[in-house]
């Protein structure tokens, strides 16, 4: 009963922490109302990505070292109280960028993969699975923070006030949930993995290089998306309800899809799941400028996106679990999301930047799809993933 309980707070963490996939949501008001540009609401989302990123991989090796409570805990409180000072800024760049784009990330980075690690711990036969259910509250998140942001919007109260609200509901729900993280007792079970995972060591290992081949360009795809979505949908002349409701069908195929790779990942042998996936969104970020032109070509774009840019944040992580251990879990799969800083550092901000210079979000989408079309040759030809030996074979589920 114990490991379901964790696994229930681990979703609710994740909930909480994926605010900021509804950044799009907050991005016309936020222009309108304090004069800020699209690159620099942009640049607040980048930087957040960075910011967040560099917290993760101090977090992944606090967790491994301290347990996961302590560092969820207090990331828990420094996100939340960012929002809650985000509310009192007047809509200062600076201080929007401080407390948005550092402050709250870098509490996102301490605490996100707690409730991961954690959950694989108590779960070692379901670990795709298991890491597909937590996730998908990160992923889920601003399905339900975009719906309430865009009813106080319409209701004309300011995007300011919803900050604070949204900083008080988190630091409640934080505050309780992390409370309930606990690494299992060791088990006995858990085969040896002898792999150097220090830094210098996993930029030499060739599973590591491969990994890192396919996660990059759909990080800089997907966030790049996220970021812009709703600027994207208006790009399009498309009504600014239609474009608003993109961000929440985003979440939702973000959400629902981590549950989906999740379950494919546990079928389907590692390395055949994510070239599927790095496939997908070579496909569909191509195709994106030639065939979005209608609301119902805009949502299906929208769908296709979330759902692709959620297998990063599965499958990934259920296969460092299953190559180098769930001990080392927290430490090497930190260590590959630093792509995600760079990732998104660069795509949201370039994306929003060639938009203020062209006006069209096409030359961004052609882009980053030719790098997300050379990485599937990369992948394939780089990554060799480790056999499981049949010793160690009952300790996952059977794969295609």
């Amino acid at each position: 009963m114990q490991k379901y309980i964790i696994l229930i707070a681990a979703f609710f963490i994740q909930l909480c922490l994926g605010a900021g996939y509804s950044w799009s949501t907050f991005v016309p008001a936020l222009k309108e109302f304090y004069g800020l540009t699209t690159a620099q609401t942009q640049s607040i989302f980048g930087t957040g990505s960075l910011a967040a990123t560099i917290l993760i991989f101090l977090g992944g090796r606090i967790q491994d070292r301290l347990g996961p409570k302590i560092p969820a805990f207090i990331g828990g409180i420094i996100f939340s109280s960012s929002y809650i000072l985000a509310g009192y800024s007047s809509g200062s760049y600076p201080a929007l960028l401080i407390f948005l784009g550092i402050l709250a990330p870098a509490g996102v980075g301490l605490a996100y993969l707690c409730p991961i690690a954690c959950s694989v711990k108590w779960f070692p036969d379901h670990k795709s699975m298991v890491t597909g259910f937590a996730v998908a509250g990160f992923g889920g998140s601003a399905m339900i923070i975009s719906q309430f942001g865009e009813y106080l919007l319409s209701q004309q109260i300011d995007v300011l006030t919803i900050f604070k609200y949204m900083g008080f509901g988190f630091i409640t729900l934080l505050a309780i949930a992390t409370m309930f993280l606990k690494n299992p007792p060791q088990a006995d079970n858990e085969p040896e993995f002898i792999t150097n995972t220090n830094m210098s060591a996993l930029f030499q290992d060739r599973k590591f290089l491969g990994l890192l081949c396919g996660i990059f360009p759909c990080f800089c795809v997907g966030l790049m998306i996220i970021g812009n979505i709703k600027p994207f949908g208006l790009s399009l002349r498309l009504d600014v309800a239609v474009a608003g409701a993109a961000v929440t069908i985003l979440a939702l195929f973000n959400a629902l899809g981590r549950l989906a790779w999740g379950f494919a990942g546990s079928v389907v042998e590692g390395k055949k799941i994510i070239l599927i996936s790095l496939v997908s969104t070579t496909i569909v970020i191509l195709a994106a400028p030639f065939l979005v032109k209608s609301t119902a070509t805009f949502y299906l774009f929208t769908i296709l996106a979330g759902f692709n840019y959620s297998a990063c944040l599965v499958l990934y992580a259920a296969e460092v679990a299953n190559q180098y251990g769930t001990e080392k879990m927290g430490t090497v799969y930190s260590t590959l999301f630093l792509s995600n800083g760079i990732a998104g550092f660069v795509s949201p901000t370039l994306a929003g930047k060639i938009f203020d210079i062209t006006g069209s979000y096409t030359p961004a989408f052609l882009i980053f799809g030719f790098i997300s079309l050379i990485s599937v040759f990369l992948f394939y030809f780089i990554y060799k993933p480790q056999k499981i030996s049949k010793t160690d074979a009952g300790l996952y589920p059977p794969r295609l």
